[in-house]
């Protein structure tokens, strides 16, 4: 009973993480780096699989939910974390973003004259349907649609390991590890992990299960298998993407890269299989995230205004936003997403060991720290240079994507040292 239960919960999991950005991003990061897309993997891996494990654990030790992760800044900050994550994963980046690349690759496969407006409607109509659905997200998610769309990637994938479309080539690309690293960052799955972490809980609570201990340890078992198969599918798409390397396709966008693949491995039947892939993929992402969005939402309203409304507004926003199309809603996520990962990865470290890092100073100086990216590219916005921009050139541009660590650990260290309680 217990196995059924924990694979279930795996299974939505990796539906809930597994969405648009998981999909389109592998392959063209194969593509760009070639011969050097195990290197670049690795890096991508770092951040869109072992942080997302490491993000579960995190919330579990620290409460949870999302705002204990941050409960050390106090009461405020956690809540303001929370609510900048949750937009962000929601209907401000994340849930527009399942819908415009399910209208894409279905207009660029099967249907040209599509109406985003259309797909829309029916793609959140879908969410709500499933949010609201009686047997529970992670029943209606984990039994029924991973694996029709567990099924459909492995189709491509191992068709991309038996006739691959070309050979895999030097691209010259450089500092593949830290491109591939801050792609990883595109997924949202860490950030992401961090909000879905209390879904897999109160799964667990619809089967009675209520020792904490329990619900810990099947938590962790379900997000070890349910990262693992985001690692195997990961490195499945990176490498059909790094067997077009040789073909000249960096002019295509990320959809069409994604469904030229598709169609040169399985012909017609591989537009029918993409676009079957990625709206599962987008749709149980969505439905996730928007009962994630309206669970925090409840609770921060403590309760006064219901989980059905915020789950509602949610999709209404995600809806409107949704037809700015893909590309846009990357362009815009890029800089908040660099801003918001190093604070949510050093608030992931810190929950990790809780009897090293007792003092709420030690959280607030390395977050502190870990803002200088987020408000680095405020100053670029606003007067059209960052502010530490002469300091990071200096680095090795190896390093450069990591700089923030530097400050993180330096305050850190120097509010616990001046904090004399």
């Amino acid at each position: 009973m217990k196995r059924n239960i924990i694979l279930i919960s795996a299974m939505a999991l990796f539906s809930m993480l597994f969405g648009a950005g998981n999909l389109i991003f592998p392959p063209t990061l194969g593509m760009l780096v070639g011969d050097q897309f195990i290197t670049a993997f690795l890096g991508f891996v770092i951040t869109g699989v072992g942080l997302v494990l490491l993000g579960i654990v995190s919330t579990i030790k620290a409460g949870g939910t999302i705002d204990s992760v941050a409960k050390k800044l106090g009461t405020p900050a956690a809540k303001l974390f929370g609510t900048l994550i949750l937009l962000s994963i929601g209907p401000g980046i994340a849930i527009p973003r399942t819908a415009a690349t399910t209208f894409e690759v279905i207009r660029g496969s099967l249907l040209p004259n599509l109406n985003p407006v259309l797909v829309s409607a029916i793609f959140f109509g879908l969410t709500l349907f499933f949010t609201f659905s009686p047997n529970g997200i992670i029943d209606s998610i984990g039994k029924f649609l991973t694996p029709a769309l567990l099924i459909t990637l492995a189709v491509i994938i191992i068709k991309s390991i038996l006739t691959p479309i070309g050979e895999i080539v030097p691209t010259g690309f450089e500092n593949s590890f830290s491109y591939g690293f801050q792609e990883g960052y595109q997924t949202m799955d860490m950030i992401a992990a961090l909000a879905f972490t209390v879904l897999l809980i109160d799964g667990f609570k619809k089967y009675n299960i209520s020792d904490k201990d329990e619900i810990a340890s099947l938590t962790l078992k379900s997000g070890v298998i349910a990262t693992f198969a985001l690692a195997l599918v990961y490195f499945g798409l990176a490498r059909a993407g790094a067997t077009v390397s040789g073909l000249n396709l960096q002019g295509y966008s990320r959809v069409d890269l994604l469904l030229y693949i598709a169609e040169s491995l399985l012909g017609n039947a591989g537009k029918i299989f993409i676009s079957l892939a990625m709206s599962l993929a987008c749709l149980t992402t969505s439905i996730g995230l928007t009962s994630t969005v309206a669970d925090f939402f409840e609770r921060s309203s403590n309760h006064k205004i219901k989980f059905s409304v915020w789950a509602i507004l949610s999709t209404l926003v995600s809806g409107y936003f949704s037809i700015m199309g893909v590309d846009q809603i990357v362009s815009v996520a890029a800089p908040i997403l660099i801003g918001l990962y190093p604070v949510s990865m050093v608030l992931i470290f810190l929950n990790l060991f809780p009897s090293v890092f007792k003092k709420s100073s030690t959280y607030i100086g390395a977050v502190l720290g870990a803002c200088i990216p987020a408000i680095n590219s405020i100053f670029f916005a606003v007067v059209g240079h960052g502010l530490v921009d002469n300091i990071v050139i200096t680095l090795p541009s190896s390093l450069q994507s990591f700089y923030w660590i530097i400050p993180a650990v330096v305050l850190g260290l120097l509010f616990t040292i001046f904090d004399r309680k």
